[in-house]
């Protein structure tokens, strides 16, 4: 068994030689090719492996030069480009990360995002809002079964949500609706494109009249 396993490590030896010793200023690969892999590379959430890229650059297994050849000339090709990305192996797969030129911008532009991330229980109110707009605070408090005042000033803060008017009830509640920005967020064109919309439209609330009001101060709890 014991020559069996040194033949077996030869030829993975072997094989991962060819694919690594050939020298890629001596390779031509076409623009397209490196323009599709880094398509790939960019696009792709996880780590992309050898055979992934074998499989997007040819579908039909026609493939004259090796995945690491396409790596190599794609490391030249952003170089060259002086594009601030840097091709990272990470373990048996590879990703695009950017250069350490722009860390510290990068990092505050990431804090700054976090800061606008949405708790599950915001994004609760938030589709209650969506699906039932216009829609008074007391409802949402009333099928959450908690106040969401809170939740609603976040969404405010964001502009996710605005001020549509006042219901004509005692007191005058405020009713809210979702935004542009709210649409431009969730790629929707208008708010029919919600999922199942149509079986969760008419609301109760759409039978209050509305009465148009300029910006307010936040609801209180």
């Amino acid at each position: 068994m014991k020559w069996l396993f040194v033949i077996l490590l030869a030829i993975n030896t072997v094989t991962e030689t060819s694919e690594t010793t050939t020298d890629s200023s001596d390779v031509v690969i076409s623009e397209d090719k490196l323009r599709l892999l880094f398509a790939l590379l960019f696009s792709a959430p996880d780590l992309v492996s050898l055979d992934r890229i074998r499989q997007v650059l040819y579908p039909e297994g026609d493939d004259s030069h090796s995945p690491r050849q396409h790596l190599d000339a794609l490391s030249e090709w952003i170089a060259a480009k002086e594009l601030p990305l840097n091709l990272h192996q990470v373990g048996r797969g590879y990703r695009l990360l950017t250069t350490e030129d722009y860390a510290d911008v990068l990092v505050a532009s990431r804090k700054s995002s976090d800061k606008q991330k949405l708790g599950p229980a915001t994004l609760e109110v938030l589709s209650l809002v969506a699906y039932r707009q216009p829609v008074l605070k007391a409802d949402i408090d009333s099928i959450r079964g908690v106040k969401s005042g809170s939740h609603l000033r976040q969404l405010l803060d964001l502009r996710l949500v605005s001020i549509l008017g006042r219901a004509e009830l005692p007191g005058r509640p405020f009713l809210y609706g979702t935004t542009r920005e709210f649409l431009d967020r969730f790629g929707l064109r208008d708010i029919k494109e919600l999922p199942e919309s149509s079986r969760l439209a008419s609301p109760a609330e759409s039978g209050v009249k509305i009465e148009a009001e300029v910006a307010e101060p936040p609801p209180q709890d």
